[in-house]
């Protein structure tokens, strides 16, 4: 991978330890070298060469410095300590009866918010299921080659996909960026490399989006300024994780719902109705997607 393009320091922080990984992000984002962070710490520079190679594992302490050190929001600081081996991680689809009571509680979901949008997602914003409104808000919006196999993060940033239509839209983009590149370094999984890197492909990811995406206010709901030719229209997407045990659970359900600021409608009863009743995302269930 080329040196100089938005990937490319997550890519140099592809090490093999999780906290590792993350502790070179954050510190190449600041622009602290090893002998900077090691004054800051009170430790050696051998010492923190060793947390980033995975050689040293760090206590608990020196795992919270570092956030503190780092100036890291609540989310990143989590993603950083349970690097360390500090949070627990289990996956809630270690049996039969939890992987159908999530399944169930994502159809409730979904059916309650309509007529407004719903949909579920995995941890690397692969779409699960979605309900009607949500078909009638994307479908007219975003390349219909987006929805053969939808991403989230792709249906958002993309320039074929709803980003154009976002007043906001660079911004977002910038947050979402840094929210998936944390789930990928944290977690190592190849399907977040992946994202990441047809994001790249795709002009998705804006030139500035570390420096851009630390300075938003992280939180589980974003906002979504859509540019209508009634002028701006304010809407928020509200998200919950489905999960039995922490925020960091792997892997794990997000559902979603977007709502007016206004409180008016999203979609109009028109283009509900437009909606084909056999599209394969309408309420598929987790079985389905597998």
């Amino acid at each position: 991978m080329k040196t100089n393009t938005p990937l490319s320091l997550v890519e140099q922080s592809r090490g093999e330890s999780a906290f590792g990984r993350l502790m070179h992000f954050w510190r190449k984002t600041l622009g602290m070298s090893q002998e900077e962070l090691s004054e800051k710490l009170g430790v050696s520079t051998r010492h923190i060469s060793f947390l980033e190679t995975g050689r040293s594992q760090p206590s608990r302490l020196v795992a919270a410095a570092l956030a503190d050190c780092f100036g890291l929001s609540a989310r990143d600081r989590a993603y950083l300590l349970t690097a360390a081996g500090f949070s627990a991680d289990q996956s809630v689809f270690d049996s039969p009866e939890l992987a159908v009571w999530m399944n169930k509680s994502m159809q409730n979901a979904m059916s309650r918010a309509e007529p407004e949008p719903a949909f579920a997602l995995d941890s690397f914003g692969q779409v699960i299921s979605v309900n009607r409104a949500w078909l009638a808000f994307f479908l007219p919006r975003v390349d219909p080659a987006l929805l053969q196999d939808p991403n989230m993060y792709e249906l958002v940033m993309h320039p074929k996909g709803l980003r154009p239509h976002l007043h906001n839209g660079m911004a977002l983009s910038c947050g979402l960026a840094l929210y998936l590149t944390m789930e990928t370094l944290q977690s190592d999984n190849p399907a977040g490399w992946e994202m990441l890197e047809r994001l790249e492909a795709a002009g998705a990811m804006p030139e500035n989006w570390r420096q851009l995406g630390r300075r938003l206010v992280h939180t589980s709901d974003y906002p979504l300024t859509l540019k209508t030719e009634q002028g701006l229209v304010n809407l928020t997407v509200y998200n919950d994780t489905l999960s039995s045990t922490s925020q960091l659970v792997q892997p794990r359900l997000l559902i979603g719902r977007i709502y007016r600021d206004d409180g008016e409608r999203v979609v109009s009863d028109q283009e509900l109705a437009a909606v084909p009743d056999d599209h394969p995302l309408l309420y598929r269930s987790l079985m389905q997607a597998e």
